[in-house]
This record gives structure tokens, sequence and C-alpha cells, in this order.
């Protein structure tokens, strides 16, 4: 009896000790857990490109009157919507009454963005500069506080046709790749007018207004007909689909004139009113009469003295053959001669002047 009840007071010594024990080895030597599925490397990459969730900010308070930052605001929106990149699209929270709100720094975007659970923020803002405004726009990563992108650009209008293409062109050089394209109406009523955008031609498809296809933004256009072309006027293009010319191309005496919508008076029925082209009167081709009378003159002088030297060389002929019938020559015989050479001098004096006269003519009329 004695040696079961020391026998069981040794085994529960003994449990005692190994639960103490181990307590000791788990506090020095932690066992080493598994990483929640949140946590593994996996789960902390970077999320893809698309189907993100994009916030947009504006330094735009709800009470703004300044229609230029409703349109770039307006404009970022349409872009951003439109992009496959992101599975939506969501305006970011304005400045509290009082406060200085991020414009474009990185860091306080991606704060602002990452308490609203968006994954990228693209911000934008209007500047006054000289006779324009500077656009200038970011954007941000809200995980790492990386710029992703940004630009700016000069605004030398006030314009909101020309604000919203800068702002669209923007906009999609950012969140679309660059894949925008809007179209432009250009009314040009002469076939052979050709069409010189940013400064390269435009193959047209023959119809009039004609239909330009071009990337968002701002362009130039200059019209040419032969060796005359008009002057550059800006070409601005959208995404907005294009519903009636906004230049018009005319040929007059003087020039090519390239018109914009808003510079042309309205007819009756609200359209710019413009008279049809003129082509100029193909001018007087003066060098060719002048020309034709030059040859003409010559061919006359050439002819009169050909018959002067032939008349000078029978004078002579004639005294010379009396001489030799005679053995001298009679008073007659030396004024002949001498009337000979007079009339040979002349003779060759104006066959001279004639083939001259010739040469300058056919000059005259086939060089000018």
């Amino acid at each position: 009896m004695l040696r079961v009840l020391a026998a069981g007071g040794c085994a529960v010594l003994l449990s005692a000790a190994a639960a103490s024990g181990q307590g000791r080895n788990s506090k020095e030597k932690p066992v080493p857990l598994p990483l929640p599925p949140s946590a593994t490397p996996e789960a902390r990459r970077a999320p893809p490109t698309e189907g993100r969730h994009l916030g947009l900010y504006r330094l735009v308070r709800s009470n703004e009157t300044d229609t230029l930052l409703r349109v770039v605001e307006e404009s970022f929106r349409a872009v951003a919507e439109s992009s496959k990149r992101y599975q939506s699209v969501a305006a970011l929270p304005e400045p509290a009454s009082g406060r200085q709100g991020c414009g474009v720094s990185a860091t306080c975007l991606a704060a602002l963005g990452g308490a609203q659970d968006v994954d990228e923020v693209f911000a934008g803002e209007l500047k006054p500069y000289k006779n324009g405004l500077t656009l200038k726009v970011v954007l941000v990563d809200t995980r790492t506080d990386r710029v992703l992108g940004s630009d700016d650009q000069v605004i030398e209008s006030q314009t909101d046709q020309e604000v919203r293409a800068r702002a669209e062109s923007l906009a999609c050089r950012l969140l679309a790749g660059g894949d925008c394209a809007g179209e432009a109406l250009v009314d040009v009523d002469l076939p052979e007018m050709k069409l010189v955008v940013d400064d390269r031609p435009m193959e047209r498809a023959g119809r009039n207004p004609e239909r330009l296809r071009l990337p968002v933004g701002a362009h130039t256009l200059r019209v040419v007909v032969g060796d005359r072309t008009s002057l550059q006027k800006p070409l601005l293009v959208t995404r907005a689909a294009a519903a009636s010319p906004v230049l018009f191309a005319r040929e007059r005496e003087e020039s090519i004139v390239l018109s914009s919508a808003r510079d042309l008076p309205l007819g009756i029925d609200g359209r710019p009113a413009l008279v049809p082209s003129m082509r100029p009167k193909p001018a007087a081709r003066w060098n060719r009469t002048a020309g034709l009378a030059a040859v003409a003159l010559g061919v006359v002088a050439g002819s009169v003295g050909i018959y002067e030297g032939l008349h000078g060389r029978s004078l002579i002929h004639g005294a010379n053959a009396s001489f030799d019938r005679r053995g001298s020559y009679l008073p007659g015989d030396l004024g002949n001669i001498q009337s000979g050479k007079n009339a040979a001098s002349t003779g060759n004096i104006l066959l001279i002047a004639g083939g001259a006269l010739a040469a300058a003519g056919v000059t005259l009329y086939f060089t000018f």
C-alpha cells in the first residue's frame, strides 16, 4: 500500500515538473505560427492595374463659380469613367471650410485617397498665367505615395472649348494610355484644297465638310491650294461628337482664307454665312504677246537686212562686171560700188538686230 502511494506521488511531481519545464521552454523559444492569409506575400502584392478604384480630387469648393474649373472637373470624370483601367470612379471630399486642400501634393493625395479606400488619386489645378492659365495634373498611388504620372500645360486662352480639349488630352494620356480620339469638321468647298494638320498633310475623303479623326487635344490647321496657303488656325478636338464645322476655308482673289465659326456672321438659318470660293482669274499673258511681237519685228528686220545685203551685192557685182568689159569704171559704177557697200553694211546691221529681237522674243514667250 505504501508503495502504491509513493508511486502516485512521484507521478504527480514528475508531471508538474514537466509542465513547468514546458512553460519555461515555450517562453524562451516560441513556436513559429503560420501567418494569417492577409499577411502572406501573395496578399501583400499590389492590386492589378485593371479594375482599380480611382478617386478624383479637385481644389474646387461646392460654391465655386469659375466655369473653367468645372470644365476641367467634368473632363477628368468623363475620361476616367470611359477608361477600361478603373472599376469605379468617385469624387473625393473637398477641403473643409477655411482649410487648405492638397493641391497636387502626392503625400497629401495618397493619405486622402487611402482614407477613402481608393487605389489611385487623380488631381488637377488651374492657375493664372500671363494672358491665360496653367493646367497641371498628377496621378498618385495611395499605397506607395508614388507619382504614377504628371503633366502640365500653358493654355493661352480662357475659352471653355480649349480648356476642355487640353484637360481631356492630359487625362487621356494618364488614365487611358493616350487612347482617346475625337472628330472635327472642316468646311472646304474645293476638291483641290489640301489640309495640313500640325504641319503634316492629311488625306482627304473628298467630302464637304471634311471629317477629320484626330487625337483629343489642341492641333493646328492650314489650307493649301497650289503654291498659296492660309494662315494657321487652332483646331480643337474633344471626345464629344462633332455636329457642325468649326473652320471654313475659302479661296479668294488675294489669298486662301481660313475662318472659325465664331468669326463669321450668321445666316437666317442660324448657321455661319459664307460665300463660295472665287477662283482667281488667270493673269494676262502679256509676255507671250510681247514675245510674239519681238519675234515678228526681228523677222521683219532680218528680212530687210537680207534684202539690203543682196541689193548691195548686186550693185557691186554690176560695177565690177562693167569694169571687166571696159577695163575701167564709169562714173556711175563708182557710185554703185559705194551704194552697194552702204546697203551691205545696213543689211548686216539689220540682220544682226533682227536675230537679237527674235531671240529675245522667244525667251520672253517661253520663260516668263
